[in-house]
């Protein structure tokens, strides 16, 4: 670190000024030579504590999502006021809850298989796991055939409306574009795509498809669907960039984009649901073979394991679930609304304003606001792990007390220690 960053750093931390009853700490230049150093300046860690918190009102908390996504709900309105707690914006969450139902599915399947080691093996379970394994190869190839169908509809539908002879080797825009490496970057991907789908189609058309190893045919098709997924996201930057013209009308341009975003989010559907059927698939194949060779001390112990590392996936979709709604961190009015029914969004995307109105917890979870750190509209703090090097942890934050003091609404429990940066009242 430099020594004209040490001297810097030296006058912020110097003792703070009060300013009408509230304490003023230099944490926006603290944080903005935080985020242009790759050194992190000198600070000390404090404990994440439970005690009562104060705020006035007028306070501001710019909010963005975690989580990327498409938003299908807005129950607000600009200079409304809202409750703490209550919904902002919400994200579609059709595909996690698809994730959401796999991981219920992954769970469910590993109690079965610890109860079933716990209970010894029969013949009669041995049917009933041999059973399982079939049906769940069906689901999968089920899967796989329904992932080509939705990619065919993705490329043959909803992309080619808008290319000149698209299954051929000579596919081009129906419209001009500007960046000529782009469009043909697009021209030359659809053309290669067309042998992909060809191939893939014969694949999962073929009688000997219900005989193939559902796994390599769930490899092959994620590995179709990730090109044919880079290929929709290259297009949609295209289509972005596209200016309206006599030749393309702006509402044309629009139902392409319309119809791109789409396609999508279909393919990233189809790509999850494989994924969960391959691992539900891999699970009943666990329980079979768990069954043929009998329990031990050890098999059940990865069993109780593999219950816990589901639950765990389960709580972590959950969360993201949860992540897919934004909601106010405390009692206040919308000042600032910057989104609309249909959007596409990105974590750090600062969509939502709330001037807080003030009021008081008894028991609140609380940091210094020394601590916190922004960028991107996101909030975070650095968080001790041991002797190594302190983890960056995202956070969402609530009141703000004048005494310096900043209520974590998420992200942060009692008893974990944050960096600080500067002094601050109780």
């Amino acid at each position: 670190m430099s020594e004209r960053f040490h001297r810097i750093l030296s006058y912020l931390l110097q003792p703070v000024v009060a300013l009408g009853g509230a304490v003023v700490i230099a944490v926006v230049l603290i944080g903005m030579a935080w985020r242009t150093s790759t050194v992190l300046p000198v600070g000390q860690y404090v404990a994440v504590q439970t005690a009562p918190i104060t705020a006035v009102g007028g306070a501001n908390s710019e909010l963005s999502f975690q989580v990327p996504g498409q938003i299908v709900a807005i129950p607000v309105k600009l200079g409304q006021i809202v409750g703490a707690g209550a919904t902002l914006i919400a994200l579609d969450q059709s595909a996690l809850l698809a994730t959401r139902a796999g991981a219920v599915a992954n769970l469910e399947a590993a109690q079965a298989r610890l109860a079933a080691l716990r209970a010894g093996t029969r013949p009669e379970q041995l049917t009933i796991d041999e059973t399982a394994v079939t049906q769940a190869e069906e689901a999968l190839r089920g899967a796989i055939r329904s992932a080509y169908i939705t990619a065919d509809d993705a490329i043959h539908t909803k992309t080619d409306q808008f290319f000149l002879n698209p299954r051929t080797s000579s596919a081009t825009l129906a419209f001009t574009f500007s960046d000529q490496t782009l469009q043909n970057t697009v021209q030359n991907e659809r053309v290669a795509l067309e042998a992909v789908l060809a191939d893939w189609g014969s694949e999962v058309s073929a009688t000997s498809f219900a005989t193939q190893d559902p796994h390599a045919s769930a490899a092959v098709a994620q590995t179709n669907l990730a090109q044919i997924s880079a290929f929709l996201d290259t297009v949609a930057s295209l289509l972005a960039e596209s200016t309206p013209s006599a030749t393309l009308p702006l509402t044309t341009l629009q139902g392409y984009q319309s119809a791109i975003n789409t396609a999508r989010l279909g393919v990233s559907g189809a790509a999850n649901t494989i994924t969960s059927a391959t691992t539900a698939l891999r699970s009943a194949e666990g329980v079979l073979t768990l069954a043929q060779a009998g329990p031990t001390t050890n098999d059940i112990a990865a069993a109780q394991a593999a219950v816990d590392a589901a639950q765990a996936t389960l709580s972590g979709v959950d969360v993201s679930i949860r992540n897919a709604v934004l909601t106010a961190p405390v009692a206040g009015t919308v000042v600032t609304l910057n989104a609309h029914l249909g959007q596409t969004v990105v974590p750090g995307q600062v969509l939502v304003s709330i001037q807080s109105l003030g009021g008081s917890k008894e028991q609140a979870l609380v940091v210094p606001t020394s601590s916190i750190m922004t960028d991107g509209g996101q909030s975070f703090v650095y968080v001790k792990r041991g002797t190594g090097a302190p983890v960056k942890t995202l956070v969402t934050t609530g009141l703000v007390s004048a005494t310096g003091m900043t209520e974590i609404v998420s992200g942060l429990t009692s008893g974990q220690e944050v960096l600080s940066f500067g002094i601050t009242t109780q």
